[in-house]
């Protein structure tokens, strides 16, 4: 087999090249961050929520106190209507 035109594969691959510079500079394009409304409205409420306390201390000591006082009574029909809830 005979092979002629080595010279015309070659500019194949230099052809190649040029097209690859040009992609390069095209894609040379900034990139941009945007948060949408609704992720700002939800960073807002959870940073809400974690500056509040888990619990009602004062509620907690109050009934704390009850207790240990022996005043704390709860009817058991109060009880079943919170469980029903």
């Amino acid at each position: 087999m005979k092979i002629t035109n080595l010279f015309n594969t070659t500019n194949v691959y230099s052809k190649s090249k040029i097209k690859d510079k040009k992609l390069e500079t095209t894609k040379k394009a900034n990139d941009s961050f945007v948060v949408s409304d609704k992720a700002r409205d939800f960073q807002t409420v959870l940073k809400a929520v974690s500056n509040t306390p888990d619990l009602r201390e004062e509620k907690v000591n109050s009934i704390i106190k009850k207790m240990e006082q022996g005043n704390y009574n709860v009817s058991a029909e109060d009880i079943a209507n919170k469980l029903l809830k």
